[in-house]
């Protein structure tokens, strides 16, 4: 198992008692990759260690980015347990429900997965901002249980040793660790190899989302910066054509939308085209070559 971290030691924690807990007995690793190299980290780790009989191995990672540390997390796999089918990712901000770990491990195994991955709930209420919720339930629709086109990212996710055998290193792209959207491109290249994705709905993890993001502004932003690394991501796999076709193709349902909103005169509907709307916004910004602001 393994966790990518910065500036997070307390819920990083928290993560650790609970992924131990569900890993007592089981022939499971932790790796924590610490992309701040913070002692108390380490400090962390000893003390949830001392609690368990599950390893925990910290790897400091000078070199900032969530690519940089998830690629320390593969490379420390082959080098913990040289033996490793498995490997599942949660990020410091996560926890997962009890019994999500080894869900996510038996779901995988019963279809054969290369990639699987589950909900990741970021605890919507009512009290939500309109566009925030609306965010919120465009990128969380509930989903079956089964074979899927593709996954949602690099929190709860589980890569099977096979495909990873299969990729070169690096495998999440370094270039993209400040941006986000390496696990989108890494997703591009496990499906270019014939990738079997799998999703597991019953493998939950929460993720409440921090005050910063609890805005509607917030919320345009995070489809705009999103759909923006996409299409940048879409270009270097397939080409300006193909994205700018796709983009043209997408470019209807918003506005068709609209007009069923103000017909049934559903405000969240209507909500709902603004987020669209702006990550298409996005996607015509990245192909004109904006790049997603860098994560600090």
């Amino acid at each position: 198992m393994g966790i990518p971290t910065y500036k997070r030691p307390e819920l990083l924690r928290g993560l650790l008692l609970e992924v131990t807990k569900q890993a007592e007995g089981q022939a499971i690793s932790v790796v924590v990759a610490d992309n701040d190299c913070d002692p108390a980290v380490v400090r962390v780790a000893e003390e949830v260690g001392a609690r368990t009989s599950v390893p925990i191995t910290v790897r400091p990672v000078p070199e900032r980015g969530i690519s940089q540390a998830r690629n320390a997390l593969v490379s420390a796999a082959y080098e913990v347990d040289p033996d490793w089918e498995h490997l599942v990712m949660y990020d410091d901000d996560g926890l997962p429900e009890p019994g999500a770990l080894m869900a996510l491990v038996e779901c995988a195994r019963h279809y054969d997965a290369d990639c699987a991955s589950g909900p990741v709930d970021m605890g919507v209420t009512p009290d939500y901002p309109t566009l925030v919720r609306s965010y919120l339930h465009a990128t969380s629709a509930p989903r079956a249980e089964g074979l899927a086109e593709s996954l949602d990212g690099g929190q709860n996710l589980l890569l099977a040793r096979r495909l990873v055998d299969r990729l070169d290193a690096p495998w999440f792209a370094p270039h993209r660790g400040l941006s986000g959207g390496e696990d989108f491109a890494f997703f591009l290249r496990a499906r270019a190899l014939g990738a079997r994705f799998v999703w597991c709905p019953h493998a939950v993890v929460h993720e409440p989302l921090p005050a910063e993001r609890l805005s509607n502004r917030a919320a345009l932003r995070r489809a705009f910066e999103e759909n923006a690394a996409n299409a940048d991501t879409e270009v270097e796999f397939f080409g300006y054509g193909h994205t700018l076709a796709a983009l043209g193709r997408s470019l209807r349902w918003p506005f068709v939308n609209v007009a069923g909103a103000v017909h049934h005169r559903d405000p969240e509907r209507l909500a709902g085209v603004a987020v669209s709307l702006c990550g298409v916004v996005g996607r015509a910004a990245g192909l004109a070559g904006h790049r997603p602001k860098p994560y600090l």
